[in-house]
């Protein structure tokens, strides 16, 4: 029985720049942060090469504790120059293995692959337990080693000022920014220490740090995804929140950059976060980017409303970025999917699922950015349109057919007792984009079966 997952990230470092990065056993904690020791027992050398031992613990308080006390050395199995090094860990019945493999980018650059892979009788447990602290996101490992080999991005190229980027998607855009070579800052209330990208403070009352990124020389673009996170459930008062975080915000952003422009502040593009609304649960009618939200269509209540305010507080040329249910390894919509995927259920009410994985939506946000006439309005949800059903059977197909039906009512108050908006699941929203493709964007996971390959572990 085997268990595995990877992920790829572009860094904009030459290949062997990447290999004296991870040949070297001494910047292993300087550039993966997912370990708490990575420490040679047995080398031939400086360098790591087939046959070298080294002490693997992920960065788990109690779990990297047993870890370390009970798991004997790692072993490089394989060490290919500028290439691929693998290290290999035996446990009870089989072992854990992980792969990085160096690959050059056509465009310059090098395309950084990590594998984890579990092997053996206890590979589900060990997977859930060890192996997972070792597949957080990549993006900060790319952020890192640019960050260790490379003097610094161009200062002529515009900062990327990265609004809410502490959240789970901006601080998975902004890591992919600085490993690939270009500026970005994250704007947050919250600074908090150790992050793997640049900070700047903000409150409405004490706007210094960001006007000073305002009056860059080289201009500025504004990724504004400021907010709560959309799942709570949407009561009267997170509606009242959720307001507050994204209209209120967004307003006196607006005002700081217009201040700016003002003053000579070069402002080169604003995408302004937002949603795809849900709408009912047995709607087949067609969301794009010409589709408006609107109170009285879309549910929960209030969240049509919410949508349009949000859409409407940015400025006029502002590209909207709508986005729907994001899945991830660590996103927590894809762990409840995968949970009821893991049972012999199906969802009584069987809606549409308006989906996209997050590195393509992090490669969207990429692209207009750098597209030239990029379009003004953008639904970013996955090419290929997905029942909920659908989406549940690619996260576990081994469990086979699924012959137990939930009840709406029951599987929206298991949604609230998680303190999750049950419409997330029991709506339908039929998105699709039609601009997407024919502005030159190239989805790296266009069908569920894709996605979810990647998202499972």
């Amino acid at each position: 029985m085997g268990i595995s997952r990877s992920q790829t990230i572009f860094v904009a470092l030459a290949p062997g720049q990447v290999w004296d990065l991870i040949s070297d056993p001494g910047a292993w904690l300087q550039w993966n942060d997912q370990l708490q020791q990575f420490a040679p027992v047995e080398m031939a050398s400086d360098r790591l090469q087939v046959g070298d031992t080294v002490k693997v613990v992920p960065k788990a308080l109690i779990r990297g504790f047993i870890h370390a006390a009970t798991a004997p050395p790692a072993t490089i199995v394989l060490a290919r120059p500028q290439r691929e090094i693998v290290w290999r860990q035996d446990q009870p019945g089989g072992y854990t293995q992980q792969s990085w493999q160096i690959e050059p980018a056509s465009e310059g650059g090098t395309y950084l692959t990590r594998r984890t892979l579990v092997v053996g009788p206890l590979a589900a447990p060990l997977a859930t337990a060890l192996a997972a602290p070792l597949t957080q996101d990549l993006g900060a490992v790319g952020a890192r080693m640019f960050q260790m080999a490379c003097a610094g991005p161009n200062i002529d190229q515009p900062v990327n000022v990265v609004v809410g980027g502490s959240g789970y998607l901006g601080s998975r855009l902004v890591t992919r920014l600085l490993a690939a070579g270009q500026r970005a800052v994250v704007l947050t209330r919250s600074p908090r220490s150790g992050a793997p990208y640049p900070q700047a403070g903000w409150d409405h009352d004490n706007l210094g740090q960001l006007d000073d990124h305002l009056m860059d020389p080289a201009g500025f673009n504004i990724i504004n995804l400021a907010g709560r996170p959309l799942g709570p459930e949407f009561t009267p008062t997170e509606v009242a929140r959720q307001e507050i975080s994204r209209v209120e915000t967004t307003a006196t952003l607006r005002s700081a950059v217009s201040a700016a422009r003002a003053r000579g502040g070069v402002l080169h593009r604003w995408l302004q976060g937002s949603a795809v609304p849900l709408w009912s649960a047995d709607s087949t009618k067609e969301f794009t980017e010409t589709t408006s939200p609107t109170a009285d269509e879309d549910g929960p209540d209030g969240m049509g409303q919410l949508v349009a305010d949000w859409e409407a507080s940015a400025p006029d040329d502002a590209i909207i970025l709508r986005t729907g249910v994001v899945l991830g390894q660590q996103a927590q919509i894809s762990m409840g999917l995968i949970a009821m995927a893991l049972t012999k259920t199906r969802p009584r009410i069987d809606g549409y699922l308006p989906w996209i994985h997050e590195d393509d939506w992090v490669g969207i946000v990429q692209h207009l950015l750098s597209t030239p006439n990029p379009p003004s309005t953008v639904v970013a949800v996955a090419p290929q349109q997905t029942r909920l059903s659908e989406a549940i059977h690619a996260l576990a197909p081994s469990t086979g057919p699924r012959h137990f039906p939930i009840p709406a009512k029951l599987l929206s108050w298991g949604m609230k007792c998680i303190r999750m908006e049950p419409g997330l699941l029991l709506g339908s929203t039929k998105a699709r984009s039609t601009v997407l493709m024919e502005s030159g964007y190239t989805y790296r996971f266009p069908t569920i079966a894709a996605a979810a390959d990647a998202v499972t572990f």
